[in-house]
């Protein structure tokens, strides 16, 4: 009677295999050379799917392939998949765009590998999801040779800036990055740094100092003597690697960013004044005449401006370190400097009729404010790693109505029919601003208290079980429970007997990786119950409906600590 038993374990255990095995092995891929392309097919286990490559949502994590080809070889643009459209139960009534099944990617190589060159690598970052939960993104690590590396689950290759933006960078395609990147090199000569040693470089080329000669000669050695500078800069950043990269993981160093940030705005709204010292201006006089001293002038501008244009361009750096190419380094950054120099080829061409820059009129200060906004819109962006997300909203709505205020309002000249313009725009930007703040999704009227052994060990000693929430920001299931059950009414009621606590998995970061590990969290959304005892309940893995979760909550309650 007992043979039948060891024949039926094996069966049940063949069966729940690929369960076990879906949470670790979700999505394979291979990386192969075919035709002079690049190829990379991909397979999601049944049940499973990853985003698209452009989600609809921005919070969701799209599916990107970077390839990294030997020497010699450069490789086009990925052509990615044509992703198929599905409704699901956490989605809302949008279809989310995902893929699913078996998928392939291709790029066309180019070139020939240099002798001894490693072999074509590709990075596959993906996160995957079923009908009721997401697991932590991941970065599948490919080697030509059918050698495949895969970082641990959640486990972080880059940091949080340098991932958001490389994002950007490859969504929109280099030929809008390159403009844009010459565009902020433009606006760069309106910072406190810059604008006033304008003057004196305008009266360099124009004769004023002495110096003999033409020019626009002048004024082309000194962006020579700019671009120098700078392209040596994005050269150094990719051949040292992610060394920018490890810095700006460290909170301390991305707090330091947004203050300097924030210093350079307060002079630009007029709180202080931001002078250059009267030695470096007399020292920058005395640099030299002729194409030589232009050229002096040009080397030792992003020393004097480093203050204010070097947080601006750390997010540059981060992505070209993290790339490890020279030529891309060196033409990101050519081309900052040619936005930032540019304008002194037209000033130097009508250095002979020009006698000094516009005066510091309405046009001027209101210019200036806007750079500020700009400014204080880069410090949240750097401390937004540090932030949570509802905070990192509101800060971007208040920093909308505070520019429409004051750009559109405040800031006093201009004609009649340019300040009814400037006070259209305006309004719009107010409004535009309070209405993406309310848009958020809703959240839930709970109080969530970010998870620490403290608070743990507070709720045990006061007795009361424990309600844990394991979520992300990316996780599409924990936002329809934000949604749906924890807005539930009897839900909210019963949950104030209990000591809520959130585990927030988007960072993935080795502490986030300790406390999953030791509660053997699989994905997200993942809810724990604990009595006052500090012992685990109750388990639920996915989304789950109201009623079940109140029945599971009402167990660790008596019915009068229930609520209403």
């Amino acid at each position: 009677m007992r043979r039948p038993i060891v024949p039926g374990l094996l069966a049940a255990l063949v069966l729940l295999a690929p369960g076990a095995r879906a949470a670790e092995e979700v999505v394979t891929a291979t990386l192969t050379v075919a035709d002079g392309q690049a190829v990379v097919e991909v397979t999601v286990a049944p049940g499973w799917h990853v985003n698209a490559h452009d989600p609809r949502d921005d919070f969701l994590v799209p599916t990107t392939l970077t390839l990294l080809p030997p020497d010699g070889m450069r490789a086009s643009e990925v052509v990615y998949a044509e992703p198929v459209e599905r409704r699901l139960a956490f989605g809302g009534d949008r279809p989310l765009r995902l893929y699913a099944g078996h998928v392939r990617f291709t790029a066309r190589l180019e070139g020939t590998p240099a002798a001894g060159a490693a072999p074509l690598r590709a990075a596959l970052r993906y996160q995957a999801c079923n009908d009721s939960r997401c697991l932590p993104p991941r970065t599948l690590e490919l080697v030509a040779r059918g050698e495949r590396l895969s970082s641990p689950a959640g486990a972080l290759t880059t940091g949080p800036v340098e991932t958001r933006v490389r994002d950007w960078i490859e969504g929109s395609g280099y030929a809008l990055t390159f403009l844009w990147v010459a565009l902020l090199g433009l606006a760069l000569n309106l910072t406190p740094c810059v604008y006033p040693l304008i003057s004196v470089t305008v009266a360099f080329f124009g004769g004023a100092t002495g110096a003999a000669g033409r020019p626009v000669v002048r004024a082309l050695a000194y962006v020579l003597g700019i671009c120098l500078t700078f392209s040596g800069l994005g050269v150094a950043a990719a051949l040292t690697g992610s060394m920018f990269g490890a810095a700006l993981q460290r909170p301390a160093v991305l707090a330091a960013i947004a203050l300097v940030l924030i210093v350079l705005a307060a002079s630009n709204l007029g709180l202080y004044s931001f002078r250059v010292p009267a030695p470096l201006m007399r020292r920058v006089g005395r640099v030299g005449e002729g194409v030589l001293g232009a050229f002096f002038m040009g080397l030792t501008m992003g020393i004097v401006a480093a203050p204010c244009i070097g947080p601006i361009v750390v997010a540059l750096l981060l992505f070209v370190g993290a790339r490890q190419s020279a030529a891309l380094g060196f033409a990101l950054f050519f081309t900052l400097a040619l936005g930032m120099g540019a304008p002194y080829v037209g000033l130097a061409a009508a250095a002979g009729r020009l006698r000094r820059l516009p005066r510091a009129g309405a046009w001027l200060e209101w210019v200036e404010r806007a750079f500020a906004f700009l400014l204080l819109g880069l410090a949240v962006y750097f401390l937004a790693p540090l932030l949570r997300p509802g905070t990192v909203r509101a800060a971007y709505a208040f920093l909308g109505v505070a520019a429409g205020i004051v750009l559109g309002f405040l800031t006093p000249g201009g004609r009649r029919t340019a300040r009814w313009s400037r006070q259209l725009a305006g309004l719009v930007l107010v409004v535009v601003s309070l209405g993406w703040l309310i848009s958020a999704d809703a959240g839930s009227p709970i109080t969530w208290v970010p998870f620490s052994e403290a608070a743990l060990a507070r709720a045990t000693a006061a007795g009361r079980p424990v309600l844990i929430d394991v979520g992300a920001d990316w996780c599409l299931p924990c936002r329809e429970m934000e949604r749906t059950t924890f807005r539930d009414p009897a839900v909210v009621r019963t949950a104030a007997a209990f000591a809520t606590l959130k585990i927030d998995a988007t960072a993935g970061d080795e502490r986030v990786q300790a406390i999953l590990e030791r509660f053997n969290v699989p994905g997200v959304p993942t809810y724990l119950l604990l009595d006052a005892s500090g012992r685990e309940r109750r388990r639920f893995v996915g989304a789950v409906a109201a009623q079940d979760m109140l029945g599971a909550m009402r167990e660790l309650v008596p019915a009068e600590a229930r609520g209403g």
